[in-house]
């Protein structure tokens, strides 16, 4: 008998949790932040790396309990904005972990939470002459890992598809220099797309 009532709660537990925990993939891409470097085109003109901006990819597990609109967010992603010249090129990018609460009302979500940003760097390389002079310039920026803040609102054409606009509020410190900071804060569009809710329908 006992063995038999642990193995039902069991079942129980795993049936409630493998209906409530979903995979979550999410991308966007951000426009915002202090500037950080400037690419001279030539006669094309010239394109800004910012602190804020970047192409968003993350991938994490969102908690839904079938008795209320509350839903937790997890995900751990990679940002990265590049540009390149004939003569060289350079990169932004950070690893973010971000943690959200996410409230449902009829076809919208919204909410907010907590961002840690691991790794952010600023990386590049350009060569070659100006007036006959040879020049090899390198930048290699690295930032402490910082926290920050994060605010979404998503529209929900379906219970698994949103598309929203996300909010991150941040500051990056120079590691060799901590009287430099530069502020990271954007605001980007966003897609995600949870498995597992194909077929869920709305509270």
């Amino acid at each position: 008998m006992i063995k038999k009532m642990i193995l039902t709660s069991l079942l129980t537990f795993t049936s409630i949790h493998a209906d409530t925990l979903n995979p979550l993939l999410q991308i966007g891409y951000d426009w915002g932040g202090d500037t950080l470097a400037i690419i001279d085109h030539d006669y094309e003109g010239t394109n800004i790396i910012r602190a804020g901006n970047g192409l968003n990819l993350e991938a994490g597990a969102v908690y839904q309990s079938p008795q209320s609109n509350l839903e937790l967010r997890f995900l751990v992603g990679y940002k990265i904005d590049s540009d390149s010249a004939y003569n060289g090129d350079v990169t932004w990018d950070v690893i973010p972990f971000t943690a959200l609460a996410m409230f449902k009302a009829q076809n919208w979500k919204f909410g907010g939470g907590a961002t840690y940003h691991l790794d952010p760097k600023l990386s590049g390389s350009f060569s070659g002459y100006d007036n006959g002079v040879y020049f090899n310039d390198s930048v290699n920026d690295v930032y402490d890992n910082a926290f920050g803040g994060v605010a979404q609102i998503q529209y929900q054409p379906t219970e698994a598809f949103g598309i929203g606009l996300k909010a991150t509020f941040i500051e990056y410190q120079l590691k060799n220099n901590p009287t430099v900071k530069v502020n990271g804060d954007s605001l980007g569009i966003v897609f995600t797309y949870a498995f597992g809710n194909e077929y869920s329908e709305f509270r």
